[in-house]
């Protein structure tokens, strides 16, 4: 039955009920581990991310089994219940013990700090720099789980949102079917057996301008990569590697986690060119590879991301969720939106493809009252309820469905208004894996020398396959688009691929659901295909003619000065300098993302702050250095225009620990 406290995520107020049979427990060590595994009623027990374990059980045993864990003096522990959508049994969600949090603006810090108090909540980390979003943790003393805890802040007008950090849960985006350039017909096709001419992406055309170019990086976020095959080993190929599911930076897959799928993915996206082997749509770009364990909470996938977008121009995610009720929390839509918006190396935004899904699953339907697709493990399953892949349903994501090697929909594919683009991959049913369905598979690099491969004995497969391969495809033809064109922002890379596209069709029904969705409505969009088919050569062209426009410079914000400076201060003081600024306009100014520069290029960012007008900030500076022999001071809006520039000489700074007035 509902209960009388909801589960909010994203833009949803989800009604829920408990799960019947299962619940997570919070096990530290091994012989906590062993001990809960040894209780009488546990059905099954698997770890669903660090130490948290679901348990299944018999309903009736669910809340006695919870209470012993919990009152376990040799393993003391934290137990939640799992939670079920009312009437959807298939969409569970598993809570963990922290929140995130996020203060409306301009609340004072005694208020924020009475709120956290009164809930008991310790703040574990900040997520932005004026320290109005975070991660906080419910202690005993809250006295409550953490959805009741969360329901209860929601009703602050201090608070913008409150949302428990889910774990959550993904699966790769392929499939394997039976078992180098010149079988690569996703990349270049001529006719052949359940071939057309047609169905590759043009790859060879897009090369005579650019096979890619070191200084654009795709970052891959998977399972694990092979960094020793041939295709992903090359001089200046590597760009800050990191394992999340090993805290170091060596992502390498192994076999007793049973990771295979990273390779694969990353071999067609920038596989190297070297005279050997398989060669990726973007041969010439860097690769920033990230592993992780298919499983994360909210606070490790903001990390994910936040980490690929300060390095990558392109990041591609083959993985996603079952078809269930799965909304991406306020915190991951915002990150999105930042990251196509200001994310990259260069500030231009960060293009985040992702894999529709294999499960011939709408990508998002709110109104779903009964679907049926088949788990990869644990056979036919039915939502009945709200079906939400967060991440692909995102609009500033690039959602990438599958064709097959016949210009038809991949009878797998997930499918939907939300989808972006398709590219080309393999074709099987996804309900029946026996029957055989026309469509050839898609060669790419092989995990096998490292961990568990698709082809047995070789670091090559010809059996890859599913939105997992059509993904990375257009990853790379997206790295394609900015090493032709450097300049080019996340939103018109993304314009540029869905402008210049094949418009395939297909006018049969879909074999597994009966509906016709292969044709293009008036906005040019198709639910099988997105905007079309890509087209490497079509887009690079595009790219190659497109003029980026300098915009008119806008009159820097006036009235706000630098009125004072601390320089190089000595003893107590060393590495402290400050400085004071003193708005004379008549409005208030937000100081949010503005900079301080010195004379050798550094820069602090400010906090975002409400400067009013009439008065006086001091602000404290951490990489920009004010000399004793003098030097100059910038001030720059959000916009990186100089708002105010002062100078001083070593005569002004002979007195070190002195403020110098300008």
């Amino acid at each position: 039955m509902p209960l009388d406290y909801f589960l909010y995520r994203g833009q949803q107020k989800i009604v829920i009920e408990k799960a019947d049979t299962h619940f997570t427990a919070l096990l530290p060590t091994r012989r906590a581990v062993e001990v809960a595994a040894q209780q009488s009623q546990v059905e099954d027990m698997k770890k669903v991310f660090h130490n948290i374990y679901k348990i299944r059980t018999d309903s009736a045993a669910v809340d006695p089994m919870m209470e012993e864990l919990r009152q376990n003096e040799r393993i003391p522990t934290i137990c939640h219940h799992a939670y079920c959508p009312v009437g959807d049994t298939a969409t569970r969600y598993y809570i963990t013990d922290r929140i995130a949090l996020s203060f409306a603006p301009n609340v004072p810090l005694t208020r924020k700090s009475e709120i956290l108090a009164d809930h008991g909540l310790r703040i574990l980390r900040f997520y932005d720099a004026g320290q109005a979003v975070c991660l906080v943790e419910v202690t005993a003393a809250a006295g409550k789980n953490p959805l009741k805890v969360s329901c209860e802040l929601q009703e602050y007008a201090e608070i913008a949102y409150a949302e428990p950090n889910l774990v959550n849960r993904f699966q790769r985006q392929y499939q394997p079917t039976d078992n180098l350039f010149p079988y690569q017909w996703h990349l270049s096709s001529e006719p052949g057996i359940e071939l057309l001419a047609e169905a590759g992406v043009e790859a060879p055309e897009a090369w005579k301008y650019t096979r890619g170019s070191r200084a654009i990086t795709v970052a891959v976020i998977d399972d694990g990569f092979d960094l020793t095959h041939p295709d992903l080993d090359a001089p200046g190929k590597i760009v800050a590697p990191f394992d999340f599911s090993d805290r170091d930076t060596v992502p390498f897959p192994t076999r007793e986690a049973g990771n295979y799928h990273g390779t694969p993915c990353a071999g067609v996206a920038i596989g190297e060119e070297n005279g050997e082997g398989i060669v990726g749509a973007a041969p010439g770009c860097s690769f920033q590879p990230i592993r992780f364990p298919l499983s994360a909470d909210d606070n490790m996938l903001f990390d994910i991301f936040e980490r690929a977008s300060q390095n990558a121009h392109v990041v591609s995610c083959s993985w996603g969720p079952v078809p269930v009720n799965a909304p991406l929390s306020t915190l991951q839509d915002e990150q999105m939106r930042r990251i196509h918006r200001t994310g990259g190396p260069d500030g231009n935004g960060c293009l985040v493809c992702f894999a529709a899904g294999n499960y011939n699953a709408p990508v998002k339907d709110l109104d779903n009252n009964s679907f049926t697709w088949r788990h990869p493990s644990q056979g036919l399953k039915t939502t009945r309820g709200a079906i939400v892949n967060g991440y692909a349903a995102h609009p500033d994501v690039v959602a990438v469905s599958a064709s097959t090697s016949l210009n038809r929909k991949a009878a797998y594919s997930n499918w939907g208004a939300e989808v972006t683009l398709c590219a080309p991959s393999d074709n099987w049913n996804p309900l029946n894996q026996q029957e055989r369905l026309p469509g050839r598979g898609i060669w790419t690099a092989d995990n096998e020398d490292s961990g568990y491969g698709f082809a047995p004995g070789s670091r090559y497969t010809g059996m890859f396959g599913g939105t997992s391969s059509a993904c990375p495809l257009a990853a790379g033809v997206a790295a394609l688009i900015r090493s032709v064109n450097p300049k080019l922002s996340a939103a018109e890379v993304l314009e540029v691929l869905a402008n210049n596209t094949d418009k395939i069709t297909d006018l049969e029904p879909d074999p597994v659901l009966g509906v016709r969705k292969g044709t293009y409505g008036s906005d040019g969009h198709s639910g099988w295909f997105g905007f079309g088919k890509i087209n490497a050569a079509k887009a690079v062209e595009a790219a190659r003619q497109r003029e980026v426009p300098t915009p008119e410079p806008e009159p820097a914000t006036e009235g706000v000065y630098i009125i004072a400076a601390l320089v190089n201060p000595a003893g107590r003081e060393a590495g402290a300098e400050r400085i004071m600024l003193f708005n004379a306009s008549s409005e208030d100014v937000n100081l949010g993302d503005w900079e301080i520069e010195d004379a050798r290029g550094r820069t602090d960012r400010l906090n975002d702050y409400w400067l009013r007008t009439g008065s006086v900030v001091r602000v404290g500076l951490a990489r920009v250095r004010l000399l004793n022999s003098g030097g100059s001071i910038r001030l720059k809006d959000e916009n990186r225009r100089v708002v105010d520039e002062v100078s001083y000489d070593a005569q002004q700074a002979e007195r070190e620990a002195w403020w110098i007035k300008f």
